[in-house]
């Protein structure tokens, strides 16, 4: 069960200025963040300082699509290297694309804990230097998006393989070049590129006053749903050959 109350969740809508129309809980039952629930986005506190936003970007959700990756199995600092990716993109002024991301960077499985991170490819170009070290309490501050357009999660898994899910795949004759761009460009802490300024120059983020806030009717505790807004995000293939193994345990346990 999520340790977050209404009140933190209204501040952090607050701060990291949600659109209005999107609507939040914080579930009762852990189980329910296992769930695929058109709509259903699971976000922890600790992934807005490494660089996620409301609405999530189409790039943040086509990636989590073609790892296979449900988003409550996502380390928070992992986002650094997602977003951080698309402010590299965007400033070079690079098409991103999941192709480009898959050649810098990796899934990996936390070793003896539930939960995935990404990393950078062995043996292949930095781009983005490693972000912080292993986190540790965040399993417990989520809260649920109910709402978020053209999103329905993968299959909650305990495993996924992830070599087959992080082999290359064939570059367009775009991505090649935009390929070298990136190459060219020199390392840079995952951290240090998802500063909310940097985020904002790229798009990824609104400063306050940009967007609709809540109301103050919406200020009112209790309640369970709390309106925001909405998210342009195109609906994206359900990955084929999904490996899952059911558990018998919550999530968060």
């Amino acid at each position: 069960m999520s340790i977050l109350s209404h009140e933190k969740v209204i501040e952090l809508a607050r701060k990291y200025c949600f659109p209005g129309g999107i609507k939040f809980n914080l579930p009762k039952d852990p189980w329910t963040v296992m769930e695929s629930e058109p709509g259903f986005f699971v976000v922890f506190e600790d992934a807005f300082s490494h660089g996620l936003r409301v609405p999530v970007p189409s790039f943040a959700i086509s990636a989590l699509r073609s790892f296979g990756l449900h988003p409550s199995l996502l380390q928070p600092q992992s986002w650094s290297f997602v977003m951080g990716f698309m402010v590299k993109c965007i400033e070079s002024e690079v098409v991103v694309t999941v192709n480009l991301f898959r050649e810098f960077h990796v899934l990996s499985a936390s070793p003896g804990k539930r939960g995935y991170f990404f990393k950078s490819r062995l043996g292949a170009k930095k781009l983005l230097i490693n972000p912080t070290k292993s986190m540790k309490h965040w399993k417990g501050r989520y809260f649920l998006i109910k709402n978020l357009p053209g999103f329905t999660a993968p299959r909650w898994c305990d495993f996924l393989e992830t070599h087959p899910l992080n082999k290359r795949s064939r570059l367009s004759s775009t991505e090649k070049t935009d390929l070298g761009r990136l190459l060219s460009l020199e390392a840079e802490e995952a951290n240090s590129v998802v500063l909310e300024d940097l985020l904002i120059q790229a798009g990824l983020s609104v400063m306050p006053g940009q967007v609709s806030h809540l109301s103050d009717a919406d200020d009112a505790p209790g309640g369970g749903d709390s309106e925001r807004g909405g998210n342009r995000n195109r609906s994206m293939p359900v990955v084929a050959g999904e490996s899952c193994i059911k558990t018998s345990s919550p999530p968060f346990h």
